[in-house]
């Protein structure tokens, strides 16, 4: 019998491994294994527990990742350390840095998170820096009818409720193998979307009867 894929999946900011319950319904069986954090914890302290709950899990064997969001950022600090991931599928992910949390910080100055994806702050151009060899598919959201928030865009930049468009663009340079997948999707609509599941059965799993899902 063929051995289970072992898969991780790392949340967004401000959720929990709840949010996964949605896709994990639809996907083959895998063994999974959800990463927790809190936003206001130091990224060092995250990535040491990551890698222990990892060891812990599975061993020296290799894994795949599923991340959303800040979890992006996160995974890609994982994948970098433990050199043991397969493939890794990225939904919405600050790359380039979120204007809305430059402002934020500024009154939540212990937050760890606001002050992480400030544009240009040290921890993104550390993650601009990561070299990864494995196939990556990056889901962009470019937001759905009535998703759009005028803070989140500046006032005027394609965004997805939370994020613009373009931050999501900014995938790192060293990343080699790497594709990007734009949906019409909220941030959050693309942890319950069909289109998504698709997407990560094909890159993951290597299914590929259904990939009909929205490309330009």
């Amino acid at each position: 019998m063929p051995k289970l894929p072992n898969v991780v999946f790392v949340h967004g900011s401000g959720q929990s491994g709840l949010s996964v319950n949605y896709l994990q319904v639809f996907l083959p069986e895998c063994n999974l294994l959800t990463l927790e954090y809190a936003v206001q914890e130091n990224p060092d302290d995250i990535l040491e527990r990551f890698d222990k709950e990892v060891n812990d899990t599975f061993g020296e064997e290799h894994y795949h990742i599923i991340a959303h969001s800040y979890g992006c950022l996160l995974s890609t600090l994982l994948a970098d350390k433990t050199k043991r991931v397969l493939t890794m599928v990225t939904m919405s992910a600050p790359w380039g840095g979120s204007h809305t949390a430059r402002w934020i910080s500024m009154v939540f100055r212990q937050s760890k998170l606001f002050s992480n994806v400030k544009p240009n702050s040290m921890f993104l151009q550390d993650i601009q820096k990561i070299q990864l060899s494995i196939p990556v598919a990056n889901i962009i959201t470019t937001g759905s009818n009535g998703s759009a928030n005028d803070l989140a865009g500046l006032g005027s930049q394609h965004n997805d409720g939370l994020l613009t468009v373009e931050t999501q663009k900014k995938l790192p340079s060293k990343f080699i193998y790497a594709k990007s997948i734009e949906l019409p999707l909220s941030h959050n609509e693309v942890l319950l979307s069909f289109d998504t599941i698709n997407i990560i059965k094909q890159h993951i799993f290597g299914d590929t009867s259904g990939t009909e899902y929205f490309t330009e």
